[in-house]
């Protein structure tokens, strides 16, 4: 599983990482996931310190650009995703398998898309700043 991740990582969020490297300030500008994409990023628990949030993206579908806070996420099935930089313009693509889970850096103004041929669901475990 951690190669999984590795994997996933290298191939993907380390590439949004460095696509919003432009600056900080774009981060700033784009709203947070749930804020973004209501219809894919839903929170189903959370308390004065964390919020547990479950994405869902159909095939096919992809979010608004968002940015997220340092997190962990855990894939319960396999997803292939696309990952585009603010202007639209795609920087990565990458297969998660079921069961990864990763802890990731903050991520700065990017958006996903589902290219798989069914569903892919994550849940993403954030802290409430």
């Amino acid at each position: 599983m951690l190669k999984s991740a590795v994997d996933f990582l290298s191939g993907g969020l380390v590439a949004l990482t460095m696509l919003g490297a432009t600056g900080s300030a774009i981060a700033q500008t784009v709203p947070h996931s749930l804020v973004a994409s209501p219809d894919i990023y839903k929170v189903i628990a959370e308390d004065e310190q964390y919020r547990v949030i479950e994405v869902t993206w159909k095939p096919g579908q992809r979010d608004l650009v968002h940015s997220h806070p340092a997190s962990a996420v855990y894939y319960p099935m396999d997803c292939t995703l696309r990952g585009f930089d603010p202007s639209g313009v795609a920087g990565w693509t990458g297969q998660a398998r079921a069961g990864t889970a990763m802890v990731q850096q903050p991520i700065p103004a990017h958006s996903v898309e589902n290219v798989g041929q069914s569903e892919c669901r994550l849940i993403m475990f954030e802290p409430k700043k």
